[in-house]
């Protein structure tokens, strides 16, 4: 192709490379001329054109466009008509598109005049959504380039689009002693809404031990309510092959091929199947962070599952290329205080301490003192012990008694004018969030999912000091404990 200035009474059958004002209307760049437009600029005065003249072998964007376009052609995916040497090319259902890279790397080398870009391996596509877009840069190509493509794809499958099936899930939640059931009905309804997403259907939702044998069972019962896919959201972790719900698995007669997952977060997957005896399928241990419906391995690996797609040793890995996925609500902090060693990482505590404890009458508990040291220097030694930095109290009540409480102590006093509005300005005086008297307490409401427990055998965690009967006893436990 020659791009360049050509006389007018040349221009007959050239390409018309940039727009053009003239008095019978506009001609857009792309037009390919004729005499009855040449006669028209002839008579605006118009002596020169840039346009682009083909040299022997070359083909138009359009036509070039559209051959390319029918020697990719993999089923299921429909291609508009090229315009301006673009064809885009769409689907017509939910499903993932998946690629041959090398093969994608060498079409885009053979010639910088045509490009074929797609989205990410393994993306998940709803109906109408464009799966790839397949442009000519200039308005002809050299008819050699194509040939070179077609040849590259001759047998090659260079990309391809899955249709994701329906399936019948079931979930089996494990229970832990200590375990609120607004946990378990949080879960539910995010993994209801996560298979809702991609055309599954949850048919049985069960709750049972954290044991083996129960776990077994109760997969047992999800296949006879027509489960082909079991979901199994442990009340702790698995960390190994021998663990429970791993183990719950053999005993029903099926395999683990995986556990652990190059994808984060969702490291803490199992991949298994349940025996031909039971109809086969696969059952999946849930990673902790599938509470949360934020975007993690789970989702990759239901998806392929969902497409048919053989989930061996091969595949699971390669979902390592991209696999660093967003933080969680269960994982906020950056990376970047975790692994680099220079940074400032920092916790900070709040220990909220300006109430009026106005359920202990006359009495402010937090300076009542329970073998021989006010109350309020316990929960705060206790933080400074913890090593969180920094540890920041906000006092507002009888300020300046609780302050001279803490006298010694490396903390950081904040102090609440709005004391007397509830606890949520207390904790908005400390990091600057909630409104109101809810504090903490609506935080972690709004998201049980996000829960992480930890095992604690001492009695104190539960214990609350809302009365002065319940002061009186523990200052009677102190006095004993002391004598």
């Amino acid at each position: 192709m020659k791009l360049a200035s050509f006389a007018l009474g040349n221009c007959e059958g050239l390409i018309l490379a940039h727009r053009c004002v003239c008095s019978d209307g506009n001609l857009a760049k792309g037009t390919i001329l004729d005499a009855v437009m040449l006669e028209s600029l002839k008579a605006d005065g118009i002596k020169t054109l840039i346009c682009a003249k083909p040299d022997a072998g070359d083909i138009h964007e359009d036509a070039a466009a559209d051959r390319l376009a029918r020697a990719l052609s993999p089923k299921d995916l429909t291609f508009s008509r090229a315009a301006t040497g673009r064809v885009n090319i769409r689907c017509d259902q939910r499903g993932i598109i998946r690629y041959d890279r090398d093969l994608i790397r060498g079409l885009n080398e053979v010639d910088e005049a045509i490009t074929f870009a797609l989205v990410q391996h393994n993306q998940l596509l709803e109906a109408g959504q464009m799966v790839a877009t397949l442009k000519i840069i200039p308005f002809l190509v050299a008819e050699a380039s194509l040939a070179k493509i077609e040849a590259l794809l001759n047998g090659a499958v260079a990309f391809s689009f899955h249709p994701l099936r329906q399936c019948n899930v079931g979930l089996v939640q494990t229970q832990l002693a200590g375990q609120h059931g607004r946990l378990f009905s949080a879960t539910n309804t995010v993994t209801q809404a996560r298979l809702s997403r991609i055309g599954c259907h949850l048919v049985d939702s069960r709750i049972c031990s954290h044991d083996r044998v129960a776990i077994a069972d109760e997969i047992r019962l999800c296949i006879e309510a027509g489960a082909e896919l079991v979901l199994i959201c442990g009340g702790t972790a698995i960390m190994d092959r021998e663990d429970e719900v791993p183990q719950s698995v053999l005993l029903v007669g099926g395999k683990i091929d995986q556990l652990g997952l190059a994808v984060d977060p969702g490291n803490l997957l199992m991949l298994g199947r349940f025996g031909d005896d039971l109809g086969g399928g696969y059952v999946i241990g849930m990673p902790g962070c599938a509470r949360s419906p934020k975007l993690n391995g789970l989702d990759w690996v239901l998806q392929l599952v969902l497409a048919n797609i053989r989930l061996d040793r091969r595949e699971l890995a390669d979902m390592a290329a991209g696999g660093l996925l967003m933080e969680i609500a269960s994982r906020p902090m950056p990376r970047a205080l975790v692994t680099e060693p220079k940074a400032e990482a920092k916790v900070a505590g709040i220990l909220l301490a300006a109430g009026a404890s106005r359920r202990m009458g006359p009495v402010n508990k937090l300076l009542v003192p329970i073998a021989g040291k006010p109350l309020i220097r316990y929960a705060a030694e206790a933080l400074v012990a913890a090593s969180i930095l920094p540890a920041i109290i906000v006092i507002g009540y009888e300020a300046d008694k609780v302050a001279a409480a803490l006298d010694g102590l490396p903390v950081q006093l904040v102090f609440n004018p709005n004391h007397a509005s509830g606890q949520g300005s207390s904790v908005g005086a400390g990091i600057a969030a909630l409104t109101g008297d809810q504090g903490g307490r609506q935080l972690l409401n709004d998201h049980t999912a996000a829960h992480h427990l930890v095992a604690c055998d001492h009695p104190g965690v539960l214990r609350d000091v809302d009365t002065a009967d319940a002061l009186d006893a523990i200052i009677s436990e102190a006095e004993t404990d002391c004598v």
